[in-house]
């Protein structure tokens, strides 16, 4: 059977899903768009650098940080970004709160749990995240990239961890989600 590569890409949100990663990857690096012309967030936007407190953010990277919103009006999506250290032992901190209709479009509340639940790989330290919201999991993509993500109140709420140890931060990423979900 001969399926193209546009047939897979037909898939309810698989557009949208990519923007989201790529707009995520954006964060990561630093690249963002102003949420506006003073370069201060929207009034209607939730705030994702007051989710988490100076001392939370602190006492994970050992450092004075400030953390820089940007905002990313085509996916109603807004973010933080913190990064301490240097060359290799350089980390970067990403909070994104981004409306759930946005990124998940055409999904109901409960195809974006099931789609969030079962995006965990068996036999690695990926896991289901008890009680905090909707749903809620960890991730690693890499020993240098870790997310933990939760679905909740009409929003995806992440916290992403980039940095030689990432993966290794995985009690430290979730405390920050349940913290920053305690806020939303």
């Amino acid at each position: 059977m001969n399926t193209s590569r546009h047939a897979r890409r037909a898939q309810a949100g698989y557009g949208l899903a990519s923007a989201f990663v790529l707009g995520l990857a954006m964060t990561v690096t630093g690249v963002g768009i102003p949420g506006g012309a003073d370069g201060t967030l929207s009034a209607q936007a939730q705030n994702p650098c007051g989710l988490l407190t100076k001392d939370e953010v602190e006492a994970l990277a050992n450092a004075s940080v400030d953390g820089v919103a940007s905002s990313f009006p085509s996916f109603n999506a807004e973010t933080c970004r913190y990064t301490w250290g240097a060359g290799i032992n350089r980390f970067t901190l990403g909070v994104v709160v981004l409306d759930a209709s946005r990124g998940f479009a055409g999904m109901s509340p409960e195809q974006i749990k099931q789609r969030l639940v079962g995006s965990i790989k068996p036999g690695t330290d990926e896991e289901v995240i008890a009680d905090v919201g909707e749903a809620a999991v960890f991730r690693t993509d890499s020993p240098y990239y870790a997310t933990a993500t939760a679905l909740l109140k009409g929003h995806i709420l992440e916290v992403q961890l980039d940095g030689l140890v990432a993966r290794d931060m995985k009690d430290e990423a979730i405390k920050l989600l349940k913290s920053a979900a305690s806020r939303l």
